[in-house]
């Protein structure tokens, strides 16, 4: 690749995920998506920091040395990387007893890892803290950090003074070789070494929205049309979309994989708009590989191993057991919810909300479409159902607006040093373990 390019900024830390770096070496690589203060999107690769788990042995006190349960055994285990490290005494359960810090190869195998060495009798600590949150609580992180690093490529957004990386394949090999997936969506990769991250004072994030409605058929489920807006620190732009299902599905996909945006809202789309999204893509194809060019939303690269091939990869929206939905690289930030928890309004749609929250202003009002006759509608007279479709994706991001709900979800962060998605989707413990756990 030449000579090594060096970049140092600000940013803010959206979300974060770990990989295993390649050969199975014990080491793990965190990914960070960001979005820099001056505006484009970044993904760390950051390395240095190795899964966990404390032990102890209930048989020992605080002047016991060593263990009667053996150390050597765990040092043994596959799984393990190194001896154990001694901690000396800490507090738990009332006492005060020696503890010992086991690396772990792999985050995927930690809980096996922890069940097995309890049933050896270990007392097992700290080992149900995902690795991201772990690099925030043991680095003293926020959110804000300052980072500087190797530049392991730069797309068109990135800053005019990078130079740009010209042949792909070897960058993507590099990004690889650094615990990677590849050539991420976003506008500039960068590897660091945990050292290199610094919290920063907070600064407000020009974070990047996307805001989708669909229009679908009440006989028969399909997807008629569909609208979008990319909100850019303010500055919006529109895209409609018509034709087949599956053109309409691949149209929004690709939008979403180049504006690279860091929030994904709308009003109602936790109940509606992604699952008959997902719906809609296996209803049109039983390949993961065609279903990703049209729900592939996932800020990761479009590789197999990412598309998936026996159970879907992270490129695919998921909508975990909690019924949140979670986009690798993205937060799921739905209106809808917005204004209910923060208005408590009477009613929930949205024509009542925008009329509650904007009584005197025609141009904040739903239009006059019947939705309950769509397929009539749609027939009679598609060019109005566009205009209402453009018009149920522009008050979602208004009614975020009005109620500062993004500046809140990063002042939350903030506040808990935590990333923006634990603050937007996270649950109130994840916020207090992070602020009562010892750095």
């Amino acid at each position: 690749m030449g000579v090594t390019l060096e970049w140092s900024e600000e940013a803010c830390i959206i979300s974060g995920d770990n990989r295993a770096l390649p050969g199975n070496v014990g080491k793990t690589a965190i990914e960070l998506w960001c979005r820099s203060k001056s505006g484009h999107s970044v993904l760390l690769l950051v390395n240095g920091l190795n899964p966990y788990l404390e032990i102890s042995d209930p048989r020992t006190n605080s002047n016991s040395g060593s263990s009667s349960l053996s150390l050597e055994s765990v040092s043994e285990d596959w799984r393990v990387v190194g001896s154990p490290l001694p901690l000396g005494n800490k507090l738990y359960e009332g006492n005060e007893i020696p503890h010992w810090r086991v690396f772990v190869k792999d985050t995927t195998i930690v809980r096996k890892l922890r069940n097995d060495l309890s049933s050896q009798g270990w007392d097992v600590t700290s080992s149900d803290i995902l690795l991201v949150h772990r690099l925030l609580m043991d680095c003293d992180l926020g959110p804000h950090i300052s980072y500087s690093g190797e530049v392991l490529w730069v797309g068109e957004r990135a800053p005019k003074e990078i130079s740009r990386v010209q042949d792909a394949d070897s960058a993507s090999e590099r990004i690889k070789e650094l615990g990677g997936a590849g050539l991420y969506p976003v506008d500039l990769i960068v590897s660091c070494n945990v050292s290199d991250l610094k919290r920063v004072e907070p600064f407000p994030t020009p974070f990047v929205t996307f805001s989708y409605d669909l229009e679908t058929s009440v006989k028969h489920n399909t997807i008629l049309c569909a609208a979008a807006v990319i909100d850019r620190s303010g500055e919006r732009t529109t895209h409609e979309f018509i034709g087949s299902e599956k053109e309409i599905m691949e149209g929004l996909t690709r939008l979403v994989r180049d504006e690279d945006p860091d929030f994904i809202t709308g009003y109602n789309i936790d109940n509606f708009d992604l699952p008959r999204t997902l719906e809609r893509s296996e209803e049109n194809s039983n390949s993961f590989s065609e279903q990703s060019s049209m729900f592939g939303w996932g800020r990761v690269p479009l590789t197999n191993k990412e598309i998936g091939v026996k159970k879907i990869g992270r490129i695919f929206p998921k909508r975990q057991q909690n019924r949140v939905w979670r986009i690798s690289g993205r937060i799921p930030l739905d209106a809808w919810w917005q204004a209910r928890q923060t208005l408590s309004p009477q009613r929930e749609s949205l024509r009542y909300v925008s009329n509650l929250l904007w009584p005197e202003q025609d141009d904040k009002q739903k239009l006059d479409v019947d939705a309950s006759q769509m397929d009539m509608e749609w027939a009679n007279r598609p060019e109005e159902v566009m205009e209402y479709c453009v018009r149920d994706t522009i008050l979602p991001l208004d009614i975020l607006e009005k109620l500062k709900s993004i500046p809140r979800k990063e002042a939350l962060a903030s506040v808990s040093s935590t990333t923006v998605e634990t603050a937007s989707a996270g649950t109130t413990s994840q916020w207090i373990d992070s602020l009562k756990i010892s750095r």
